[in-house]
């Protein structure tokens, strides 16, 4: 009687499940068309012809195939020469972002360290207010920052957030490493980066792509600190053309646009997908790491 019992809730549980594994299937699929259809659809507007998007014939795949609006995308001077902008500024901010976070999380973790529990105090205070936006503007002014890519790299330098998860990490670490190699004559700054770095590689690619899509996806600073055209980001350039009349520059667009042969659209997502491609060209390079140190918060205190 027992072993029947026991058979039937040993099936009962089996099927349950199941069941759950199909809901949660059934659930991530329908979540991940919501997330998906909005790309493939600006992608495939960008690439169909001026019929059929007046028709609104265009979903999941491009109809009538042209790619006359990257064309006239990359036929403008200044659109190379905003990648390149926010390639050095995207990538300067991570850099300084990742030194100037690692440099302070490790002093932070050492227990005799005379202003540990003050810098934790001033990281925690900014975690719950900020300075507002006119303070940060007159700051970076008064530093003589003003269209200069340091007004967009050195706001990024350090997270509060960021540091209470390196010190985490840092902690899980054996402190019998760190002091072996202190007495082979080795300093903090060699410690830290011959043992602590090198160990932590899923923790600066996770929050290395984060600073990353961070700096690449801002516009909102550069707008407020950079006025010369030469020195603005692609987010810039992207605003201009879909949100403001940045078309307007593009004689040829606004020729083939007014003939019906091309449609507005196919240059603004054209801008959309130029400007997204990069990050999702990055990230499979670093998901090993992003999966591993997304959990990295959880698993160390």
């Amino acid at each position: 009687m027992a072993k029947t019992y026991k058979t039937k809730r040993k099936n009962r549980i089996h099927y349950g499940s199941w069941a759950f594994d199909i809901i949660l299937v059934i659930f991530m699929a329908a979540v991940s068309i919501v997330f998906i259809y909005p790309f493939l659809n600006v992608l495939s507007v960008s690439l169909s012809s001026n019929r059929m998007i007046s028709t609104g014939q265009v979903t999941f795949f491009p109809r009538e195939l042209m790619v006359e609006g990257y064309k006239m995308l990359f036929e403008e001077q200044n659109i190379w020469r905003a990648y390149l902008n926010t390639v050095i500024i995207a990538v300067g901010a991570t850099l300084v972002n990742l030194v100037c976070t690692s440099m302070l999380a490790y002093a932070m973790m050492m227990p005799d360290f005379i202003l540990k529990k003050f810098l934790t105090i001033a990281l925690l205070i900014t975690m719950f207010f900020g300075g507002g936006t006119v303070p940060t503007y007159l700051l970076i002014q008064n530093l003589h920052l003003m269209d200069s890519w340091w007004s967009l790299i050195l706001p990024n330098a350090v997270s509060a957030y960021n540091v209470f998860v390196y010190r985490s990490f840092y902690k899980g670490i054996s402190p019998e490493i760190r002091e072996a190699a202190r007495i082979d004559g080795a300093s903090d700054i060699k410690i830290l980066t011959k043992i602590y770095v090198p160990l932590s590689k899923a923790l600066y690619a996770t929050f290395g792509l984060f600073s990353i899509v961070g700096v690449w996806n801002s516009y909102y600073e550069a707008l407020l600190y950079i006025k010369n055209p030469d020195m603005q980001p692609i987010q810039m350039i992207l605003r201009k053309i879909v949100f403001a009349t940045g078309l307007s520059s593009m004689s040829n667009a606004q020729q083939m646009i007014g003939n019906g042969v091309m449609n507005k659209l196919n240059v603004q997502y054209a801008c959309v997908v130029a400007t997204v491609a990069p990050v999702l060209i990055i990230y499979p390079f670093l998901q090993k790491y992003f999966a591993q140190g997304m959990q990295v918060g959880a698993v160390k205190g």
